[in-house]
C-alpha cells in the first residue's frame, strides 16, 4: 500500500468513520489480571551478543529468555494497536467486513509449555506441569485449556465484536485460522475442535462458533500457508466478507492474499513455514 494511497484514503475518512472509532475506544479489556511469565521472576540478566565467536544455542535460549521477559509483550501491544487503529478507520468503509486471528501465539500464549519444554517442541506425551524433570506434551497441553489470552489480541476481538462497548457499536465477524489438527481423537473426553473452542472462551474470546474456526484436517501435512491461504478463499465466498485484517504470528499465517492488510505478531520462539 503506498503512501500517497494512505493518505488519500485517510482524508476521505467521514463522520461516521469517526464516530466509530470513538465508541470502539470504550471497549473493557477483560478482568483477568496480567502474571509474570514463567521464567522472569526475577527477570534474568541481560546477554551480550558475541559476534566474534560460533553461535552457542543456550547463549541465544538466554537473550529469547531476556526479550520475552523484558519487551516482547510491548512488541505484541504495539502490532495489535497498529492493528486496532487500522479496523476502526477501515471498517465502517466496508459493506461486511472481517478479521481473521491466528490462535498459537497470536490469541492464545503457549509460553508455559515453551518455557517448561526448554524451548523444544514434543507433540505427544503427558503435560504435568508441577513435574519439573518431565516434558509437556502439547497436544495434552492444549487439552489442558490453560493457555491465556494474548491481551492486546483479546482486546481487539472484543472490541471488534462490540463486547462491553456501549452502543452504537457494529459488531464485525471475526474468524480463528490455525495450524491445530481438527479430528476425534479425543482427550479428556474432548476433541482437539472441542478443547480449542473452550479454551478460546476461558481465555475471553466469548461467543466464538464453531463455524468460525478454521483447523487443519487430521490428515493435512505439510506447509501450513496453502492451507491458511485457502481458509481465507473459503470465508470470502461461504461468508460473503471483506477481510480487512489478518493478523498472525508466523509468516505462512499472512501469505498467499486475501486480505486488505496483514499483521505480523513477534515470535522468536519457534519457525512455521
Amino acid at each position: 500500500m503506498s503512501d500517497r494511497w494512505h493518505l488519500a484514503v485517510v482524508r476521505s475518512m467521514t463522520m461516521t468513520t469517526i464516530i466509530a472509532a470513538v465508541f470502539w475506544s470504550l471497549a473493557v479489556i477483560g478482568p483477568v489480571k496480567a502474571q509474570t511469565p514463567d521464567g522472569c521472576d526475577p527477570p534474568p540478566p541481560r546477554q551480550a551478543v558475541d559476534f566474534s565467536s560460533a553461535p552457542n544455542l543456550d547463549l541465544i535460549k538466554r537473550q529469547l529468555l531476556y526479550y520475552r521477559c523484558t519487551q516482547y509483550d510491548a512488541d505484541v501491544a504495539a502490532t495489535l494497536a497498529e492493528a486496532k487503529r487500522w479496523v476502526q478507520f477501515r471498517a465502517p468503509q466496508v459493506a461486511n467486513p472481517a478479521i481473521v486471528l491466528d490462535i498459537d501465539e497470536t490469541s492464545l500464549s503457549n509460553w508455559k509449555r515453551i518455557y517448561k519444554d526448554d524451548y523444544a517442541f514434543f507433540a505427544k506425551g503427558p503435560c504435568h506441569l508441577d513435574e519439573r524433570s518431565e516434558a509437556c506434551g502439547d497436544l495434552e497441553w492444549q487439552a489442558s485449556e490453560q493457555a491465556p489470552a494474548l491481551e492486546p489480541t483479546r482486546n481487539l476481538y472484543t472490541s471488534a465484536r462490540c463486547i462491553d462497548v456501549a452502543p452504537p457499536c457494529q459488531p464485525l465477524q471475526v474468524f480463528f485460522i490455525t495450524g491445530r489438527h481438527a479430528g476425534d481423537q479425543k482427550i479428556n473426553g474432548k476433541t482437539p475442535t472441542e478443547w480449542t473452542l473452550e479454551n478460546l472462551d476461558k481465555a475471553g474470546y466469548k461467543g466464538l462458533t464453531a463455524d468460525h474456526l478454521y483447523m487443519r484436517g487430521a490428515d493435512s501435512f505439510g506447509p501450513v500457508a496453502p492451507y491458511k491461504t485457502q481458509a481465507r478463499i473459503d470465508i470470502e465466498a461461504r461468508f460473503n466478507v471483506t477481510i480487512i485484517a489478518n493478523i498472525g504470528d508466523q509468516q505462512s499465517d499472512l501469505a498467499g492474499g486475501h486480505a486488505e492488510r496483514t499483521f505480523k505478531v513477534p515470535n522468536p520462539f519457534y519457525y512455521i513455514p
